[in-house]
């Protein structure tokens, strides 16, 4: 297929003027440097260009069972491999033990590095990521992760470097991202200012402040939705997210807002703005609107006091009359789309959108326009517009004052009494390098003079059409908890400090213009970890996460410090990568014995589930019952024997209807009389199965088994082949 493509499309015709190599060549490196599944015969190439860098897309699939794919991208000027990912379909699923330790897998990653890398191999440096959480699954290969970044001037700058995944299998690179941008201009460091001095103009700013929080309400493991909570906290204000001090200058500075929005939930509805080039629907796909794009979460529809839950919804032409009333419609727009859909944030509210375009489709800029109104309460919850402007208007783009002005008459209009209880933050978007033809305007709620997180509204004005063009609000009607005997700010900086401490490094910043620029300063130390807490208990000091989780439920790998030279060291230590059996932190006691409650809480944790939260006792025994595991009644405090234990990992890879089977089943131990009758089926096939771990010739299938034993006997059960069974639960 590629040489086909090759006469039908030849190399200098596929690719542009900017390529030095061919797609031919391109496609060799990629065979030279990794393994290529012989069943991976379709082949897809693509050219793209993007930031000034013009690079090919190449991506092997296979078309027969076991299905899979490979893809990779080269740059089309230097022929570096940028990255590389592949996948492949399982048709017997089950999960693997590896066969390499992450030594071996660090070793191939280490060599690959050298071999792409080389030029740049003595300009990084391995961090110690923590290991990334694992799951017991048999869908895709128990991987290895690590990471290099890029040093420049002995400080760290970790935008650029290199990430590989290698399987613990069979070594195969699963992974593999290069990421280096040439020809930046770094900051001497020199004649900079001390840590101390840093932190104390950290302290001094401050940097911290005292906010409500609003977690998700959609747990991010199953995606249900969870009850709203609010809570008091402290975290890094709006306007010094990041917690930077510019090391030359000695003063604080906000890093871009764009760059940083994956991180950040402080500001009204979580959103992080980008001017871009969209879509609005497919009947207006050469339409150019601003967007905005969800940092974190999608800001949720208002709800009014005194509304009873089981008031009637509002239809769909009252909907389109309440947007008719707050933002004038084009004559020559049609409403191409109207949906009642539930609110992903907030389940228990319904909106309607509504989409209108440019009655006429021809190749000029289309327009467009989208509105979501609550059913319930009827509020305009947001609403997205085409440019008002067009090319050819020169009008002089207003300033941001006169902006604001225009943002806060359609406030007042369309929320006459929530304006009265929000503050307009000083966002400095983009490093004050806004495009001139926008404003974007911030209006955080403020309850008990206190800031509440994704709650407020947010507005982009288009400075030249004079007009709003994006408007988006979120608003909580519960009651907010009380803000005494909340520590002091000294108290809760010195907390954050000692966790946190900081430190020097270099940021990357993208301007509107496509133009970076690199800032050196002093930010909170992130050791490249995911659960840094940028979010603590405003009364405890705690840390907590981005979903309100206190960090005793956090998901995170666990290295266990008492298990060396045990028989079973290699399966504990794979269950302390899934986070299971963290009772004792990083103890796993291995001879202890184990008990029920013990073991059904590592095995949800090590497939992944419910890691958002604790469960209740009751709730463990409730999705251990459904899902087959018990069948009968026990207490989770209760100490589990090897029968028992046998009986559940039977129950867990779905061969219970075998093991039940009578008069087909013999082990050859010395008390297999002791074994009751109903169980010999259950132990012979966690025997056979290399699920039972048994040394002498005598079971004992009576004695309390330990957690050594359960941790061995969970591994080994997910490495049996076994049929798929759907859960309810």
């Amino acid at each position: 297929m590629l040489l086909l493509q090759l006469l039908v499309y030849p190399a200098n015709t596929l690719g542009s003027e900017k390529s030095i190599i061919t797609v031919e060549q391109a496609v060799q490196s990629v065979k030279d440097n990794f393994s290529i599944p012989e069943n991976y015969t379709q082949l897809n190439t693509g050219y793209n260009e993007y930031n000034n860098r013009a690079t090919y897309s190449l991506n092997w699939h296979a078309i027969e069972q076991p299905g899979g794919s490979f893809n990779a991208e080269v740059d089309a000027i230097s022929g570096e491999i940028l990255n590389i990912s592949q996948w492949n379909e399982r048709l017997k699923p089950s999960f693997k033990l590896p066969v390499l330790s992450a030594d071996d897998t660090l070793k191939i990653a280490t060599d690959l590095v050298a071999k792409l890398v080389s030029k740049h191999q003595s300009e990084m440096q391995l961090v110690t990521d923590k290991q990334q959480v694992f799951l017991l699954n048999n869908s895709q290969p128990f991987t290895y992760n690590f990471r290099w970044i890029r040093i420049v001037n002995g400080i760290p700058f970790p935008e650029n470097g290199v990430n590989v995944s290698v399987s613990g299998e069979d070594g195969r690179v699963i992974n593999y991202n290069y990421n280096w941008t040439e020809d930046l201009i770094f900051p001497v460091a020199s004649n900079i200012i001390s840590p101390d001095k840093a932190r104390q103009v950290f302290t001094d700013t401050p940097m911290l402040e005292l906010q409500y929080f609003l977690p998700p309400v959609m747990n991010p493991q199953t995606r249900e939705p969870q009850p709203q909570r609010i809570l008091l906290v402290y975290q890094l204000s709006n306007k010094y997210y990041g917690g930077a001090v510019d090391a030359l200058t000695g003063k604080p500075v906000t890093l871009n807002k764009a760059g940083l929005a994956y991180k950040s939930s402080s500001s009204a509805g979580g959103i992080a703005v980008s001017v871009a080039e969209s879509t609005a629907t497919a009947s207006a796909s050469a339409s150019k609107i601003l967007s905005t794009e969800a940092a974190s979460e999608v800001s949720e529809p208002s709800t009014s006091q005194g509304t009873e839950e089981n008031s009637p919804q509002i239809s769909q032409s009252e909907a389109i009359e309440i947007v008719k009333k707050m933002v004038t419609i084009p004559k020559n727009f049609v409403l191409r789309n109207s949906g009642l859909n539930p609110d992903w944030q907030n389940p228990t509210e319904q909106v309607w959108d509504l989409q209108w375009n440019t009655e006429s489709f021809g190749m000029g800029e289309q327009g467009y326009l989208s509105a979501r109104v609550n059913a319930k309460t009827g509020d305009l919850v947001g609403f997205n517009r085409s440019n008002g402007s067009n090319q050819d208007d020169k009008s002089k783009p207003l300033n941001r004052k006169d902006a604001q002005k225009i943002a806060d008459d359609f406030l007042k209009r369309t929320q006459p009494e929530r304006i009265e209880l929000v503050k307009v933050q000083s966002e400095d978007f983009y490093g004050g390098k806004m495009p001139p033809n926008i404003q974007m305007f911030n209006y955080v709620r403020v309850v008990n003079g206190i800031p509440v997180s994704r709650n407020g509204m947010y507005l982009i004005v288009d400075t030249v059409a004079k007009q709003v063009v994006n408007y988006e609000m979120n608003w909580n009607n519960q009651e907010f908890p009380s803000s005494s005997n909340v520590l002091s700010l000294n108290e809760i900086t010195e907390r954050f400090l000692k966790i946190s401490p900081l430190a020097l490094r270099y940021s990357l910043i993208f301007y509107p213009n496509g133009q970076p620029e690199i800032h050196l300063a002093y930010q909170p130390k992130l050791d490249y970890d995911m659960y840094v807490p940028a979010i603590l208990d405003a009364k405890t000091g705690d840390p907590m996460d981005w979903y309100g989780r206190p960090q005793s439920q956090w998901s995170q790998a666990i290295t266990y410090l008492d298990i060396q030279g045990n028989y079973a060291e290699k399966e504990i230590g794979i269950m302390g990568l899934t986070g299971a059996f963290g009772e004792y932190g990083e103890n796993f006691r291995p001879d202890e014995k184990i008990t029920v409650g013990s073991l059904l809480r590592a095995m949800l944790t090590a497939e992944g589930n419910y890691r958002d939260r604790i469960l209740s006792d009751g709730e463990v025994l409730e999705i251990a019952k459904d899902r087959g595991w018990l069948a009968e009644a026990v207490k989770l405090e209760s100490e589990l024997t090897r029968e028992d234990l046998s009986k559940i990992m039977i129950r867990l890879i779905n061969m219970e209807p075998s093991a039940k089977v009578k008069g087909i089943y013999s082990v050859p131990f010395t008390d297999a009389d002791t074994i009751n009758q109903d169980s010999l089926g259950y132990i012979a096939l966690a025997w056979g199965l290399g699920i039972l771990k048994v040394d002498e010739n005598t079971l004992h299938p009576n004695q309390a088994a330990t957690r050594a034993e359960a941790a061995y006997a969970l591994v080994h059960s997910y490495t049996v082949e076994r049929p798929v069974i759907n859960y309810m639960k």
